[in-house]
């Protein structure tokens, strides 16, 4: 019987973000990547969510490092919230380790262990080998990981694309796929972004050749240029256009610069000193000589571009004649805001461009099915996204002559046991909820946010009782005060009887010696009642009870 191997995604299969998967046999597990989700729209007051990683703080023995295939944050941005209780190895390329430690050192994180691992490379990790093969992507560094274990190689592509052109690095590295497809691989886990889409990505070169064109017919007017903070590759195409028509780059967002910098220090970009200019200097320069280059993080390529529209930027107001290019898509879920923020533009009197200057940093339909072709892989596994999603890939996998039994549809928490004879979930971990609100973390239940989405929507009611510690009588007439809860007939007619309901069943209470949490929450349903009743609205209600020494 051959060995098995077990791999468990502990997010990403459910979404686009909060990728995470770990392979595991009896004595070693390595993590692959450790992301966080995109900012959710329907918690509010939520940053973001990751991974929950109690499966390997109970296992941190077998636990060999944690493997990173590039620098987005839904692939890093969980580390700095789980590294210290996990007290493992970070491995990745020049860049994405360089964004980590940028991370870590912003969190106050001091204890950690990084290497760097360039491309082509393999290191050994327990009784494993782990082999980080050139691929491209919309962020340099970015590379697919041959997983070479006992049972046999599992193949992650990562977030990847081939560009048989691309402005920096090397193209995905099709030869090494086909040598490890000729010597068998055992499964190949693919990104499924893109699998919607007919053909082949454009490459970065492409995208060149549009901006050069649209930087000529545009050189009369000031440009505002938005696009992903982690493309360095579209960043060095604006820097080294702006240089060939004679005008000046500023960069905005701190993830941009961050980014920047860390690219700067690996000379991943080259381009003269004097392009990029200070924000405070722009006065000095003809607007026809200047270019705003904003972005930020993954997941959010026009927040500082949304400011701008809404005129609350600090040190940028449009002005008439501006051209706004969008060098970037809109992400799952922030379609919304996307045009909302384009038609504020053109309210403004700004002139919106939008064609032909994004390239997908995700393959199409063609580029997997070559892959699947190359690798040649007994098992497919297709990740990173929505179901539907990941749905589409499968028939991709079909298509290409893999048995349909070998296509594996998981969710986050299967466990698949997987060998050359046979594949199969034999177990699931239940997986809870984490959610980062500022810095508190996996604290926040859903009756908080249940009370947050009922404040956003209806406002709050707040009732102030108080009592004399002795006597236990009031000492004091109820207070009752509102916030978002406003109209002319609340504020008229339904704020006094409001007050007689409460004060009846405060005496009623009081005489039948009810007290503590039961009073409160009596209190909490007998205005919740009457507001209900008379206004059809359903405010938060919060009780606040105090206690007197007089």
């Amino acid at each position: 019987m051959s060995e098995n191997i077990r791999i468990i995604p502990l997010g990403g299969f459910d979404k686009i973000g909060m990728n995470m998967m770990l392979i595991e046999n009896d004595d070693t597990i390595i993590a692959i990547d450790c992301g966080m989700s995109f900012p959710p729209h329907n918690m509010p007051g939520i940053d973001t969510s990751i991974p929950d990683v109690d499966y390997l703080i109970e296992n941190t023995d077998k636990l060999k490092g944690i493997v990173l295939t590039h620098g987005h944050e839904d692939h890093i941005g969980a580390i700095p919230y789980i590294i210290e209780s996990l007290n493992v190895p970070i491995y990745g390329t020049p860049l994405t380790i360089a964004l980590v430690e940028k991370k870590l050192t912003a969190h106050g994180i001091k204890k950690y262990k990084t290497k760097v691992i360039r491309q082509k490379n393999t290191i050994v990790l327990g009784s494993f080998k782990v082999e980080f093969i050139t691929t491209n992507h919309s962020i340099p560094d970015a590379v697919m990981l041959a997983v070479h274990t006992p049972a046999g190689t599992v193949i992650h592509t990562g977030d990847f694309k081939i560009d048989y052109s691309p402005i920096t690095g090397d193209s995905t590295d099709l030869r090494r796929i086909a040598a490890l497809g000729s010597k068998g691989v055992l499964a190949l886990i693919t990104d499924s972004t893109n699998t919607l889409v007919l053909g082949s990505s454009p490459s970065e070169s492409e995208v060149s050749a549009s901006l050069d064109l649209l930087f000529n017919l545009h050189k009369e007017n000031r440009l505002i240029i938005a696009t992903f903070a982690s493309n360095m590759d579209r960043v060095q195409q604006i820097i080294t256009l702006a240089k060939k028509y004679n005008r000046k780059v500023v960069l905005l967002g701190d993830t941009m610069l961050s980014i920047f910098e860390a690219a700067k220090e690996l000379n991943y970009l080259n381009y003269s000193e004097e392009v990029i200019i200070d924000i405070k200097d722009v006065p000095t320069y003809e607007s026809k000589e200047i270019i705003f280059l904003t972005t930020g993080n993954h997941g959010e390529p026009i927040n500082c571009l949304t400011e701008i529209a809404e005129g609350t930027h600090d040190n940028i107001k449009l002005l008439p004649g501006d051209t706004v290019l969008f060098s970037s898509i809109a992400i799952h879920g922030s379609e919304d805001l996307f045009s909302k923020t384009m038609n504020l533009l053109e309210e403004q009197g700004a002139n919106i461009i939008f064609q032909d200057i994004h390239a997908t940093g995700h393959a199409c339909i063609d580029e997997l099915k070559l892959m699947y072709n190359l690798a040649n892989p007994k098992y497919a596994i297709p990740a990173h996204g929505e179901y539907r999603y990941r749905k589409a890939g499968a028939a991709i996998a079909q298509q290409v002559g893999i048995d349909r039994k070998n296509i594996l549809m998981l969710d986050n928490g299967d466990v698949l046991s997987l060998s050359e004879d046979e594949a199969k979930i034999i177990d699931h971990i239940p997986l809870k909820e984490v959610l980062i609100d500022g810095l508190g973390i996996g604290n926040i239940g859903r009756n908080i946010l249940s009370e947050r989405t009922k404040m956003g929507k209806n406002g709050v009611v707040i009732i102030e009782i108080s009592f004399s510690s002795g006597s236990g009588r009031l000492v004091a007439p109820t207070r009752i005060s509102t916030r978002g809860f406003v109209n002319t007939k609340v504020s008229t007619d339904t704020l006094p009887g409001l007050e007689d309901a409460v004060n009846s069943e405060i005496a009623r209470l009081i005489a039948q010696g009810v007290t503590g949490d039961k009073f409160d929450s009596l209190v909490q349903k007998a205005a919740e009642k009457y507001i209900i009743n008379e206004c059809d609205q359903r405010p938060l209600v919060i009780v606040l009870t105090s206690e007197i020494v007089l």
